[in-house]
């Protein structure tokens, strides 16, 4: 719509019939409510702006109009009057009665939030929405078909919404059970019952937190999504029921398709009309109230049920609806359940429209000095809704990057298809608009050039040179690697048979050299077996012997092959009867759990007997994934030493070994290992054996410890060793999302 007062082709505009207003008074001001019956809408309009559409009566002009709001002491422009009217006829709230329609421009900074529509139960159908306020560009400017195709076909790739039936009967019919909860003694006794599963909760904390690891097993997903299922039917019912509960009437049931999961709805878009804010506070919470209930009653169902497969689907049904409710649809900074109910207490309508507008306003005027409009809000809440703006911001960022990025990896080339348009919809457009509105703000001077076309210059010039800074300058951040203290050169005396422990000649904790006697292992039938292969060794030489004198040399041949095989099983045992007596081989202390009661005790091969240790002798073993050996080399050619930081607070210094030369994924020490708490992913060998190994190869290097700090530090004990990092920052940031995907990869 023109601008322009004077113009005579200025059209008439009459509210439509079907919009009704109800006042409220919000933050000591008075404001209305408008809703639009045929539509559905609501719009929150102030003082001013309901004066304004309460004298669209189809006869009045924008002179007109602007007279008489000159005579009540509303000082508003022609330009503001025609901006706001356009953005009525925008919405389908008012009507051109007569005369050609004209452009408009961007939406002014009315107060209001065209096109809100506030499904409190839907979800995460807000979330649909980009993460910007850019105002659409100008309709005077016609855009080419492509383009208008494109931004209709974006939002339809994001989010598709599908309505099934109307709730309001089965809402009216569930309240009829469940709308005592909504009452105090409903409240008491749902206060009661999420207390005592919080309860039982705590006490089996680590059981839970076991549960919670289960959770990304791909193989329990199906499971997962129909509990999924059921506990967003509770929600759903949830809103539905608070919302009967206080008169208001239930719209549209039905699912939507959000980056290909899909998400319930319920429209509870008259809970507006209510007065009182604890009434809309109790419909925007009603589902999560709904989902903590039943996860309280899944958590007792999880401490009474014996062990088996339904105690486990239990305390997943507890987590999806406590925890994870929790984190989604209680979250102020996304625009769900828990947004509302901050709007509502804060008594500021359309809280993030009007967060972002005024955090918006704030940073044209700090970085291109564009003067600010007139604020929708006053005292607190100015500052109160621009924090909240850059925190949802901030966190919408990462929150919708990692939804982007999960579908991507996980639906291929659709996924990327997805990515693509999420971009385009949530950064792209929107910043493009931002630009174009920035540069068109004024008439170009010189050179084509105003002051806010220089600065937008100057700090894209800016941008693409910190851009270029962080993919070549070396990152300031560290990298760390994992490292194991451990003994050097350290004796383990294992029983090379099942054998007796005949005698023991030293005890824990003594000093003893290279050389001394430790102990005497017995195993008589050791002895026996050897006995008998030597008598069977003597019985075929002799038929070798006779068989070469009669002149059958091949069965000469094939009993000398029987000798040499019976010698070397001699040799193997005789070693293995050495071995029953256990010689130090090397000096130090003896260590073990239960040297003492080795005396007489039967012990199977292999079994681990004693240890033979310098405490003052220890090294760290590190291992390096192949992603940091360049920065590891690097810093083994440094001769300044790494920081090492241990478990348990402590803090050494230590040079760098030289790698060894080739990549393992065996577990040689396994207090590295995930399982036990360690900080290496391990997985299961493939020979069955169940023993675990490295989930990626790593590189050894092992460092020597002087005396000094060996004595400090424990064997066994976990720590990181700190290098410099040699990739850019970007290369850095990509390297940590492809490793994450990798995981990710793997445990599909």
């Amino acid at each position: 719509m023109s601008s322009d007062a004077n113009s005579p082709s200025m059209p008439t505009v009459i509210l439509d019939p079907e919009v009704t207003f109800i006042s409220r008074e919000i933050g000591g001001r008075t404001t209305y409510v408008s809703h639009h019956e045929a539509t559905g809408k609501f719009f929150q309009l102030g003082a001013e702006e309901y004066r304004v559409a309460s004298l669209l009566d189809g006869v009045r002009g924008v002179p007109e109009l602007y007279e008489s709001l000159r005579s009540e002491g509303i000082e508003w422009t022609t330009e503001d009057l025609a901006k706001f009217i356009a953005q009525l006829v925008q919405a389908n709230v008012a009507v051109i009665k007569q005369g050609s329609t004209a452009g408009t421009d961007s939406p002014a900074a009315a107060n209001m939030d065209a096109g809100h529509n506030r499904d409190a139960a839907s979800g995460q159908t807000e979330t649909s929405e980009p993460v910007g306020d850019a105002a659409p560009p100008s309709p005077s400017r016609p855009r080419p078909a492509a383009l208008v195709t494109l931004l209709r076909f974006l939002p339809l790739l994001i989010s598709q919404r599908f309505p099934l039936f109307r709730g309001d009967r089965i809402a009216t019919r569930l309240t009829r059970y469940l709308g005592n909860a909504f009452e105090p003694i409903g409240f008491s006794l749902w206060t009661l019952l999420v207390l005592s599963g919080l309860c039982v909760v705590y006490g089996h904390f680590e059981a839970f937190a076991a549960e919670l690891r289960r959770m990304f097993d791909p193989g329990l997903w199906p499971m997962l999504f129909l509990i999924w299922v059921v506990a967003k039917l509770i929600h759903e019912a949830g809103h539905a029921v608070a919302a009967k509960h206080h008169g208001v009437r239930v719209g549209q049931v039905g699912i939507m398709f959000f980056l290909l999961a899909p998400l319930a709805y319920v429209d509870v878009t008259d809970a507006w009309k209510l007065r009182r804010r604890i009434d809309r506070v109790q419909i925007a919470l009603g589902g999560v109230y709904f989902e903590l209930a039943a996860a309280a009653v899944a958590a007792w169902a999880w401490w009474l049920l014996p062990e088996g497969y339904a105690k486990h689907i239990t305390a997943q049904f507890f987590l999806i609806s406590g925890p994870a409710t929790l984190l989604v649809n209680a979250n102020p900074l996304l625009r769900l359940d828990g947004y509302y109910v901050v709007s509502d207490l804060t008594e500021i309508p359309n809280l993030r429209m009007h967060g972002r507008r005024q955090l918006g306003a704030v940073l044209q005027r700090l970085f291109f000095g564009i003067p600010q409009t007139r604020q929708l809000l006053s005292g607190w809440r100015v500052w109160f809704a621009s924090i909240h703006a850059a925190c949802s911001v901030v966190f919408q960022v990462f929150w919708m990057g990692g939804l982007v990025l999960g579908v991507a990896m996980w639906a291929r080339g659709l996924g990327i298809l997805l990515a693509v348009a999420g971009v385009l919809m949530w950064f792209l457009i929107p910043t493009v608009r931002w630009v174009w509105k920035i540069w068109t703000l004024e008439p170009g001077e010189r050179f084509g050039l105003n002051v806010y076309r220089r600065r937008m210059l100057f700090y894209a010039s800016l941008l693409i040179t910190l851009v270029q800074q962080l993919g070549t300058v070396s990152s300031p951040f560290d990298r760390r690697v994992p490292v194991v203290v451990r003994f050097q050169d350290e004796q383990i005396a294992r029983s090379p048979s099942d054998a007796f422990v005949e005698s023991l000649f030293v005890e824990r904790g003594e000093h003893v050299d290279q050389g001394t006697l430790l102990m005497r292992l017995k195993d008589p039938e050791l002895r026996i077996r050897r006995e008998k292969k030597v008598d069977d060794l003597e019985i075929v030489e002799l038929r070798a012997i006779q068989y070469r004198r009669q002149g059958e040399l091949s069965k000469a041949a094939t009993s000398l092959e029987n000798a040499n095989a019976l010698r070397r099983q001699i040799a193997e045992m005789d070693e293995q009867i050495a071995q029953l007596t256990v010689i130090a081989t090397r000096s130090g202390y003896i260590v073990g759990n239960q040297v003492e009661s080795l005396p007489g005790r039967f012990v199977s091969a292999g079994e681990e007997l004693l240890r033979v240790s310098d405490p003052q002798e220890k090294e760290l073993l590190a291992l390096v994934p192949e992603q940091d050996v360049d920065a590891y080399q690097l810093a083994t050619q440094n001769d300044s030493p790494s920081r090492v930081r241990l478990r348990g607070g402590l803090t050494i210094k230590a040079k760098p070994a030289s790698l060894r030369p080739r990549a393992s994924r065996t577990l040689i020490h396994p207090a590295l290992a995930a399982n036990v708490g360690g900080p290496l992913a391990v997985e299961p060998t493939l020979d069955g054996s169940g023993k675990m190994r490295l989930a990626q190869p790593y590189l050894e290097s092992i460092t020597k410890l002087d005396p000094i700090t060996s004595a400090e530090v424990r064997s066994g004990q976990l720590g990181s060793m700190t290098i410099r990092d040699n990739r850019p920052l970007l290369a850095r940031v990509y390297d940590a999302i492809a490793t994450d995907f990798r995981r990710l990869g793997r445990s599909q």
